[in-house]
């Protein structure tokens, strides 16, 4: 049964790796401004069901901060 929810994309996830700063903007409570947000990420994920490891992407916006951009699986060679 939990495998069954890993194909329907249901992921137990487990974080780890290194530990990064991230920066985003969301809607503020007026219509037109915007709020920043920062958190610290782990930058590697491993779903503690079926195994799948993913390692997030990170790109740099134009102030010079991190933002995450999505995930890219690790395949079982490139460990």
């Amino acid at each position: 049964m939990p495998i069954l929810l890993c194909r329907f994309g249901f992921h137990k996830w487990k974080n780890y790796g290194e530990r990064v700063l991230v920066f985003w903007k969301e809607p503020g409570f007026l219509p037109g401004t915007k709020v920043k947000k920062k958190k610290y990420v782990l930058s590697k994920r491993k779903c503690l069901r079926c195994g799948v490891k993913e390692e997030k992407q990170f790109t740099e916006n134009f102030n010079g901060q991190l933002e995450i951009t999505g995930c890219e699986r690790i395949e079982e060679s490139e460990r």
